[in-house]
């Protein structure tokens, strides 16, 4: 079977809810591909205030319902990033899923950045932790990243 053929049938094997949060992840991709162009060098994240007891006690009010809603939301996002009409750079997935989460109206869902140095080469990655948990990416390739920093989008005025 091959690629394409493949892409079809799991298509064919979508939930109407995984359709429409397919839709939804790839408007929210190109939503927060305009607001990274647009967006003044600056001026679309800033560091998060939020003290490290302030995530602890968040993280352990998570509902198990809003856990799985967010891990949804995240894998569609992902899925829209991979196999949609862009391939947009991490920073774009993780806006992409920050706003899709709170669109659904889950709170409490934070970007991350991290760095790293491999085969002499500098790397940086963005990814968006709900509950303690990494959503809409991988698990193994994001904990390869030394986290530099808990971001917040900056509200545009």
């Amino acid at each position: 079977m091959n690629r394409v053929t493949k892409l079809l049938h799991k298509l064919a094997t979508l939930s109407p809810r995984e359709w429409v949060d397919l839709l939804q992840g790839q408007a929210a991709l190109l939503a927060a591909q305009v607001l990274v162009w647009t967006r003044p060098t600056g001026q679309l994240v800033a560091h998060s205030a939020a003290s490290a007891a302030q995530v602890v006690a968040s993280d352990a009010n998570v509902e198990p319902a809003n856990m799985q809603r967010a891990q949804q939301l995240g894998l569609a996002v992902s899925r829209a990033g991979d196999y949609g009409l862009f391939r947009p750079l991490c920073l774009v997935r993780a806006v992409a899923v920050h706003r899709m989460l709170e669109k659904h109206r889950i709170r409490g869902g934070r970007i991350r950045i991290g760095v790293r140095m491999r085969r002499g080469r500098f790397g940086a990655h963005a990814w968006v932790e709900y509950g303690g948990q990494v959503v809409g990416d991988n698990v193994e390739h994001v904990g390869s990243f030394a986290e530099l920093s808990e971001v917040q989008l900056v509200d545009a005025k």
